[in-house]
């Protein structure tokens, strides 16, 4: 009867046809107002429609309706007030579709509710649109949080480094008391992409950008390509001591034991000491280089250990007895299974009075 009336009433007012059918259907259960006002919107009554829509109180048939009337505001308003966030969504990809960014973006923004699930969203499937969505609520920092992921997720050097300038904006416009110093990351990690895309050219099939920055000087030292390491330790201000652990295992990885026992002269003290240099030659099974710079660890206890990890017990003994520890020069005859050896030890311990 209600959707006959109002193809029947063209000449009745909005306001006055809708007081007619409500009356008429306020005692009548289960009544569908959607239906009602889809015929409505069909006979081009869109504002009785809409009237007639306030009667339903289902959202779900509510929402879909005004979407197909074009009202996307009242669509998204709806939406919220169920509660329902798969409405929601549906109102919100609806508007994304339909509208400019900037509109859209000027709708959600006055709802939290949609603004908090549009966020949820694009964390999951749109970072471009989380990160416009960001810089429109004034949150760079946030922004280039994104822009970040955006980059390391491209596909081409091209495409990380332009996701990368971006960031570097973006944080450079932030307030945060971070931004400053993720902007300059930003600028420094583009330089190092720069230095890892060259090395990959020159060094064929081998790996070298997304290397951490140790990493990457690691690599110049096992391809003796000093020059550059150089550069890069003045480029990033890279710590003397930070320096020195690198470059002894870079020299050792790559054999090189003669630069490595001339870097080992390069300072009187090392900064990381002599106890590294003796490590990697130990580790690449090289005793006799490293018995070059054990005799330098000053730590008698350290010396003893090392001499020991060798197999140099005479030596380890030795440096016990320096230490004038008994206990030490047992640790060493515990460790040493050779008859001799234990036999000097013994020796040794008596006539320093420490047997």
């Amino acid at each position: 009867w209600a959707c006959e009336k109002v193809k029947a009433s063209p000449t009745i007012a909005d306001a006055e046809l809708h007081d007619m059918i409500t009356a008429k259907l306020a005692d009548t259960p289960g009544v569908s107002y959607r239906e009602i006002a889809s015929t409505a919107f069909r006979v081009n009554r869109t504002q009785l429609a809409k009237l007639l829509l306030n009667n339903e109180p289902r959202a779900a048939d509510q929402v879909p309706l005004l979407i197909d009337m074009q009202d996307d505001r009242l669509a998204l308003v709806k939406a919220i007030e169920s509660g329902d966030t798969d409405l929601v969504y549906l109102a919100l990809m609806h508007i994304k579709r339909k509208r400019p960014i900037p509109d859209f973006f000027q709708i959600i923004l006055r709802m939290p509710m949609a603004r908090d699930l549009l966020i949820a969203y694009c964390k999951h499937q749109d970072l471009e649109l989380l990160r416009s969505l960001y810089f429109a609520m004034d949150q760079e920092h946030e922004a280039g949080n994104i822009a970040v992921l955006e980059a390391y997720r491209a596909k081409d050097f091209a495409s990380r480094m332009k996701g990368m300038e971006m960031a570097k904006t973006l944080y450079s416009q932030a307030s945060g008391k971070d931004s400053a110093f993720l902007s300059k990351a930003c600028e420094e990690q583009m330089k190092l992409l720069e230095i890892q895309r060259e090395m990959e050219q020159v060094n064929t099939g081998e790996r070298f950008v997304d290397c951490s920055l140790s990493d990457t000087l690691f690599k110049c030292f096992v391809h003796e390509d000093h020059a550059k390491a150089g550069k890069m330790k003045s480029l990033f201000k890279v710590s003397d001591k930070r320096w020195w652990w690198i470059k002894v295992r870079g020299l050792a990885a790559a054999k090189n034991w003669d630069e490595l026992e001339k870097f080992s002269k390069e300072k009187s003290k090392p900064p990381i000491g002599f106890e590294p240099f003796v490590e990697v030659c130990i580790e690449h099974k090289m005793t006799m280089e490293a018995a070059k710079y054990v005799v330098k660890v000053t730590d008698l206890a350290r010396r003893c250990d090392l001499y020991m990890r060798m197999g140099n017990y005479r030596e380890a003994a030795e440096c016990a007895v320096q230490a004038k520890d008994p206990e030490m020069l047992g640790g060493v005859r515990a460790r040493c299974k050779d008859h001799t050896l234990e036999a000097f030890i013994d020796q040794l311990a008596a006539a320093n009075g420490m047997g």
